[in-house]
């Protein structure tokens, strides 16, 4: 089967499916049609977009598109959970959704793409677009009918494609799932690459110091939401906490019971604003400071933050510059999709310098997922599902509160209730370890589009050892945090969802103040 170019919304020179073959029913996993393929690129020197659609054979009418990971690279295959599911819980593809997703139009996990422009457009947003009417296009070819209801589901960076196909392409979605999202992808990115600099000048903490950190924080601001648990639930009050009471007593690294000056700056360095001067996409003037807790948890500061060294005084040349992940994807970016130079060495990187501004400028406009209008969206009924994890320290949770207050400013709380929920987890890592954060949301999210059941805060987050259940707690409502009231503390029933006196919020702009 070909797909020609002119059915495609967005420029290509067509599609074709190159495969197609029964699967299952194996598992987990019912009897379906597994169609593979590519989307061919204007530019000959661009990537293909590889493809996969799933078609089962008993089809509940409906179709799921997947996100990705990263800087994606390889097809999804739209055969797992969906994100932040309890243990247990059917997949899509065996609910009877024709699941589908791609590659975003490039191959390798990294960022070299970006060196070509197609190829960062693609990844920024056209691949969503023409991935989406390709799967369509096949959909309906093999049912004799399109799908009656379509639905994006992604997390991290499939949470800012959920969200960036919201913004740009209202019409070809009922409802959206994002977890995680990276909405400001070029500030999270340049914040990242910011870290750079202070860990490989003694200010890089290794697993103990980390810990001493951590508890630390926990020692202030654990107790505030009611219950000492190691969790802090209270998550918008614990800004009172100073690294500098762990500083040694000249400065100097003294060993693994206090912090250096070197060390403390680092932290500074991430729990501070990162301040453009001049806008970025859609009037964003800055990156939020890191959130606060959990940095000593397997998935925080010892994956994301500092790594199990240094990075190293000088990059590697390519894709893999070196580092701990944000430090990492952040040098990265810098280096490919700015610079545009592979040996570029982004450690001494100056976001505000005018030779950079026109093209961070540029590339905003493509990759980020932060326009705060979508009244096409609420228009056409449209149900937006966004969920942060407040222990994430591979992406910064206020980036993603922030983006949700400026669709208040911009539409009203009144209007934005109709159609968007911003639910969070306090405690829980950029995977959803570490605190209870599993949801159904497929669920949750057919039935406010499919039957209008507005979600609410009687929904239960569940925190699993495999498929054991160790904890459950509310899943509130932003800015609702989970007080601890009385009973079982590892019962949802023993809590009650609270708002901070006097909360002020964090809107766009402002840091984390």
């Amino acid at each position: 089967m070909t797909i020609p170019a002119e059915d495609i919304g967005l420029p290509t020179t067509g599609a074709t499916v190159q495969r197609a073959f029964v699967e299952g029913p194996t598992g987990s996993l019912p009897e379906y049609c597994r169609v593979e393929g590519i989307i061919s690129p204007v530019d000959p020197t661009a990537p293909n977009i590889r493809f996969r659609v799933n078609l089962p054979v008993e089809w509940n009418g409906s179709a799921m598109h997947f996100g990705g990971g990263g800087y994606n690279g390889s097809v999804v295959s739209g055969t797992g959970a969906a994100p932040g599911a309890p243990p247990g819980t059917p997949v899509p593809l065996a609910r009877g959704f024709a699941t589908f997703g791609s590659d975003s139009g490039h191959e390798g996990g990294n960022a070299s793409f970006a060196l070509n422009e197609e190829a960062m457009v693609n990844f920024g947003y056209a691949a969503l677009k023409k991935t989406r009417d390709v799967a369509v296009t096949i959909i309906t070819a093999h049912y004799g009918r399109g799908p009656i209801y379509t639905y994006f589901v992604g997390s991290s960076q499939g949470g800012r494609e959920a969200v960036t196909v919201a913004q740009r392409f209202p019409e070809d979605y009922d409802g959206v799932l994002s977890v995680v999202p990276v909405l400001s992808f070029t500030g999270l990115q340049i914040a990242g690459n910011r870290m750079g600099a202070p860990l490989i000048n003694g200010g890089w903490m290794n697993a103990a110091e980390i810990s001493l950190l951590a508890n630390a924080v926990r020692e202030l601001c654990d107790g505030r939401d009611g219950l000492v648990d190691g969790l802090v639930a209270k998550y918008a009050d614990c800004e009172d906490f100073d690294p500098a009471v762990l500083r040694c007593p000249d400065g100097t690294d003294a060993g693994d019971h206090c912090l250096s000056d070197a060390q403390i700056a680092a932290v500074r360095t991430l729990r501070s604003p990162l301040e453009f001067d001049f806008p970025l996409a859609n009037g964003v003037t800055a990156y939020p400071a890191w959130t606060i807790g959990n940095e000593d948890m397997p998935g925080g500061w010892p994956q994301w933050v500092m790594g199990s060294a240094p990075p190293p005084a000088v990059q590697n040349p390519g894709p893999n510059p070196g580092g701990p992940g944000i430090v990492n994807f952040g040098a990265q970016f810098v280096r490919f999709f700015i610079a545009q130079d592979p040996n570029f060495q982004t450690y001494d990187f100056d976001h505000n310098d005018p030779q950079w501004r026109e093209r961070i400028e540029h590339v905003s406009a493509i990759v980020d997922a932060t326009d705060p209008d979508l009244s096409a969206f609420h228009a056409r009924g449209g149900k937006l599902i966004l969920v942060e994890y407040l222990g994430d320290h591979g992406r910064n949770p206020w980036a993603g509160i922030q983006y949700y207050e400026s669709v208040v400013e911009t539409l009203g709380k009144g209007q934005t209730d109709k159609f968007m929920r911003l639910y969070v987890s306090p405690g829980a890592d950029h995977g959803g370890n570490n605190g209870p954060s599993r949801v159904d949301w497929v669920s949750v999210l057919t039935a406010w589009v499919e039957q209008g059941k507005a979600p609410g805060e009687d929904l239960v987050m569940i925190q699993s050892q495999g498929n054991t259940v160790v904890r459950t707690m509310p899943a509130c409502l932003y800015p609702n945090w989970p007080r601890y009231m009385k009973g079982d503390p590892n019962d949802a029933a023993s809590f009650k969802c609270m708002k901070a006196p006097g909360f002020r919020g964090y809107g766009p702009g402002k840091g984390n103040n």
